[in-house]
């Protein structure tokens, strides 16, 4: 019975011995995690010696190349006082390795051993592993090792969203001027290993379209489009992610100017008669560009097109020819829709000239009037 009761405290002893022997562990951090192509991260490596003493230490880690390479080996913080071997690594191999000391040991339950920054090259899983030749000694003069656990890392790598797509328009190339073409062809680009587009055409300046994907085509077109402004949004997947909206305006006005009526003016200019032609209008939509006036003599025969002139209004006709004039106005909005009216200047302007001045004239007729009446009066008293 004490040889059984002796035993069996032996066994104890040794497996508490053990355990505490054999205690330290190795892990990464973060242990998990997701990060975009083209991005980089920072993985520590971390040991933890579970209460026990360790002067030295080494890890040397897998990771997969093809998706992951190293910027730097190194961050520059650890508890390494001396390091027994230059870190080194391979983006070829997919291999890193470190191996320092710390002469007066150290005793920590998360001292970081070094910290990687790799950056992220392919899409898909990766594992980060802690190789079986990774090691932590003990700190009690026989160099123990005492590395019971290594803990791996687990990241997902995913493919980094499309930009917005470049929109552009030939039939409507300036999102900040107004057209008059209805129908408008809206094209964008495409980046590589885009699959598809989603888009929406509305009037709404801040629309995002679905994941639904609509083309895989560079191009849209859209017929009679009502006039005002629209807004047009597109995003692209690109390996099953959907990148940010992009987003392009388009202003149509296919609506001339308000209809109008010029007003002829004539007066009196020594003895041959000018005239003045006013005009005004509105446009709803795009607004008013300006006016163009062209005159033209109804008497002589039309050999070519009239000659439009930018004018304002008032609009100062030349002297009469034959005096049976036809003046023409435009109104032309910033599509470029015209509203055109015509004014005809009568065919005796210089009576017309006097009708319109016939207060002035009365005026001037009595005024002589009254100085022949005053002369002969004077005349009279003379003799």
């Amino acid at each position: 019975m004490k040889k059984q009761l002796f035993l069996i405290l032996c066994f104890v002893i040794l497996f508490i011995f053990a355990s505490e022997a054999k205690a330290a562990k190795i892990f990464l951090t973060p242990s998990s995690g997701s990060f975009l192509v083209g991005s980089t991260f920072n993985l520590s490596v971390v040991l933890d010696t579970q209460g026990l003493e360790v002067n030295a230490v080494r890890a040397d880690l897998d990771f997969p190349s093809d998706k992951l390479q190293i910027v730097s080996p190194s961050s520059g913080k650890s508890f390494i006082s001396i390091w027994l071997e230059q870190p080194s690594y391979s983006n070829q191999q997919g291999r890193v390795s470190f191996a320092g000391g710390m002469p007066e040991g150290i005793n920590t339950s998360s001292g970081v051993i070094t910290t990687i920054t790799f950056r992220v090259v392919k899409s898909g899983e990766a594992v980060i592993k802690v190789l079986p030749s990774s090691s932590a000694l003990a700190h009690d003069g026989r160099g123990t090792e005492i590395l019971e656990n290594t803990f791996d890392s687990y990241v997902a790598l995913r493919p980094r969203p499309p930009e917005g797509p470049f929109v552009f328009s030939q039939t409507h190339a300036d999102e900040t001027r107004w057209y008059n073409n209805a129908h408008p062809v809206i094209s964008w680009e495409k980046e590589p290993e885009v699959s598809s587009f989603s888009f929406v055409l509305d009037k709404y300046p801040q629309t995002v379209p679905d994941n639904s994907p609509d083309s895989e085509e560079t191009a849209k077109s859209y017929e009679d489009l009502e006039n005002g402004l629209w807004y047009f949004h597109i995003k692209a997947q690109k390996e099953g992610a959907w990148g940010p909206p992009s987003h392009f305006t388009l202003r149509i006005d296919s609506t001339p100017p308000a209809g109008f009526e010029p007003e002829v003016e004539l007066v009196m200019a020594k003895v041959v008669g000018r005239a003045f032609v006013s005009f005004f209008t509105t446009d709803a939509l795009s607004g008013l560009s300006h006016y163009e006036v062209a005159v033209i003599d109804k008497e002589e025969e039309p050999l070519e097109a009239p000659v439009f002139v930018e004018a304002e209004s008032p609009f100062q006709l030349p002297k009469f020819i034959s005096g049976n004039l036809r003046v023409i106005v435009r109104a032309i909005d910033k599509a470029g829709n015209i509203r055109e009216a015509t004014a005809d200047v009568g065919s005796t302007p210089f009576l017309t000239a006097l009708r319109n001045n016939v207060f002035f004239i009365v005026l001037a007729v009595l005024f002589l009037i009254a100085a022949y009446c005053l002369i002969l009066r004077k005349r009279k008293k003379g003799r």
